[in-house]
Order: structure tokens, then C-alpha cells, then sequence
């Protein structure tokens, strides 16, 4: 068993459920990581690039739930730093494991408007957001600079609460879940850097 596996149960899926098919669209995963005995849960959410080769296939099943290895990497992380509730958003919500493929879509291909209003809806009642979508490679450079645009409308209320790990990558951008290896830190986001 993975350490990620250990971690935590999978308890939402949202918001019509999700079973994974390639070009369908997935708007949010909802984690509770074991094993806490805290009074005051800590609750994060990690807005990463798109939804890739995670499956799920009946909430009531745990031992069909396939967590793909940077939303591993992502609960370990968040498992070792106590957070109890951790969802995970995507700035597209357009599934795919291969970042060559959302090139030459818009926004409004790679992205439901659900997605956004789940977003919205999730950034209200957490602690700490921290964005991990990288450099978006294979997302055309106009689509992604809109999108950006779009997540910085959603973020401005919210500037005490944002964070990257392992601080930001040469081109500005907040590193991506997948390369949150040997324990990197969280860091203060400047909303400015979007």
C-alpha cells in the first residue's frame, strides 16, 4: 500500500459524481486524512493544473480508488504538514493525462463554468490555498495567461491565504503538486505574480 493510501479516504466527489473518462470533467476531490486527533481541524485547498489519470469508480468502494501520483504526492505532503480536510481543484477542469492534448483548446473548451463555481465555492471555507498548476506545458500560452486572469479575479478577497511549495518555478509560476518531493516549504504567494 502507498504512503499516500494510508493517508486518507476519499469522502466527495462534486459536484455530479465522477467516474474517469477522458474529455469528461472533473471540478473537485475531497480528501480527510486519518488519524487526527486535533479539536480544530487545519483545511487546504490545492488548485492544481487539470484532472489527469486519477479513477474513481463508486464512492462506496475505497479499493477502487486509484489516486494518480501527484495527488499522492500532493496528500503526503499535506498529511506531514496536519491538515485534516484536503480538496483538490483544478484551473481547468478538462481530464486528460497528457498535457499535448489541451493544445489549440480556449478556456471555454478546457473549462466548465461548474468548475469555477465549485472553486468559489471551496475557497470559502478553507484555511490555506495554494496553487500548484506549474507551467501548464501543452496549454497554449494565451489560454493559459486568460485563465490565470480568471483564477486572479477569484483569488483578490482571499491574499492572506495564498501559498506555493517549494516556492515558484524560473517563469513565476507556483511549482506543480508533482514535484513536491523531500519535504518543501510552504511559502506566502503574491497574487501579483499571477
Amino acid at each position: 500500500m502507498s504512503e499516500a493510501r494510508k493517508l486518507y479516504n476519499l469522502v466527495h466527489v462534486e459536484p455530479k459524481g465522477y467516474i474517469y473518462i477522458l474529455g469528461s470533467h472533473r471540478y473537485g476531490l475531497e480528501f480527510r486524512l486519518k488519524n487526527k486527533k486535533k479539536k480544530k481541524k487545519k483545511s487546504v485547498a490545492v488548485i492544481q493544473m487539470n484532472g489527469s489519470s486519477t479513477n474513481w469508480t463508486d464512492i462506496t468502494k475505497q479499493g477502487q480508488w486509484k489516486a494518480d501520483s501527484t495527488i499522492g504526492k500532493v496528500l503526503c505532503w499535506c498529511g506531514k504538514h496536519e491538515y485534516d480536510v484536503v480538496h483538490c481543484l483544478n484551473l481547468w477542469s478538462y481530464v486528460d493525462n497528457n498535457p499535448s492534448n489541451l493544445t489549440g483548446n480556449s478556456n471555454d473548451i478546457l473549462n466548465k463554468l461548474e468548475n469555477d463555481l465549485w472553486i468559489e465555492q471551496v475557497l470559502e471555507k478553507v484555511d490555506i490555498i495554494i496553487l500548484a498548476y506549474g507551467d501548464c506545458k501543452g496549454v497554449d500560452e494565451t489560454t493559459f495567461k486568460e485563465r490565470k486572469m480568471k483564477l486572479k479575479e477569484m483569488l483578490l478577497s482571499k491574499k492572506s491565504k495564498i501559498f506555493c511549495v517549494g516556492g515558484l518555478n524560473e517563469s513565476g509560476n507556483p511549482k506543480h503538486g508533482r514535484v513536491w518531493n523531500n519535504g518543501p516549504k510552504l511559502n506566502k504567494f503574491n497574487i501579483n505574480n499571477i
